[in-house]
């Protein structure tokens, strides 16, 4: 579980969770037959490996992924209700875990973020059209009923389960912060920079990985 260096933990602990979720998933038969963030095959990128590509090139801050977690999580809750009534549900499993991280972090960041990349380029980093993009934002949107808000409160209690959960898989020697790195805390000024020109300046061409979760 540990993180490749300037990654902070919270990105590799919500990847762990997804992976074990999508395992869980793949022992129910069509845990996301009916869902849109279904790809047609396994993606050959680690759920890790994936989180940690987000972090670097969309330049969402650490706390989205917070907030991605508790729109997972609230996905997760609906879909214990809604499957009881029958209704369709979105599962997580290795065929709609990849694009359910990506759209969450990408509405995370449109909410917490005055400054943030668009569809077009999140759609780039994730390896997916644009078309699909969109719509897969509209999917978790509906699927959310538009609960975006997070209260200060609620972030402090996902907080506080992600840093259990990473004591529990690897307690560090030294106390690690969960929601910063060392190259986060010395270069904020200059990402947030970076990120002002996201309107303005093409993505880095070494981001674009074409098909990566069809």
């Amino acid at each position: 579980m540990e993180p490749r260096k300037g990654v902070p933990r919270v990105v590799a602990v919500l990847a762990g969770l997804l992976e074990r979720a999508a395992e869980r998933g793949d022992g129910e038969a069509g845990a996301s037959a009916s869902s849109a963030f279904r790809g047609r095959t396994r993606p050959g990128i680690a759920v890790r490996r994936y989180a940690e590509r987000i972090y670097w090139y969309a330049g969402c801050r650490p706390a989205c992924f917070v907030v991605a977690y508790v729109y997972l999580d609230r996905l997760a809750r609906r879909r214990d209700d809604e499957e009881e009534a029958g209704a369709a549900v979105v599962g997580v499993d290795s065929y709609s875990v990849h694009r359910l991280l990506i759209t969450s972090v990408m509405v995370a960041a449109k909410f917490m973020d005055d400054i943030h990349y668009n569809n077009a380029y999140f759609a780039r980093v994730g390896g997916v059209e644009v078309a699909e993009m969109n719509g897969l934002e509209l999917e978790l949107l509906f699927a959310l009923r538009f609960r975006l808000n997070v209260t200060p409160d609620t972030f402090a209690r996902y907080c506080a389960a992600l840093e259990g959960e990473m004591m529990m898989l690897a307690p560090p020697a030294d106390p690690v912060p969960l929601l910063a790195s060392p190259p986060e805390k010395e270069h904020r000024d200059q990402q947030d920079a970076a990120a002002s020109r996201a309107f303005t300046a093409p993505p880095p061409q070494r981001a674009i990985v074409v098909d990566i979760v069809q």
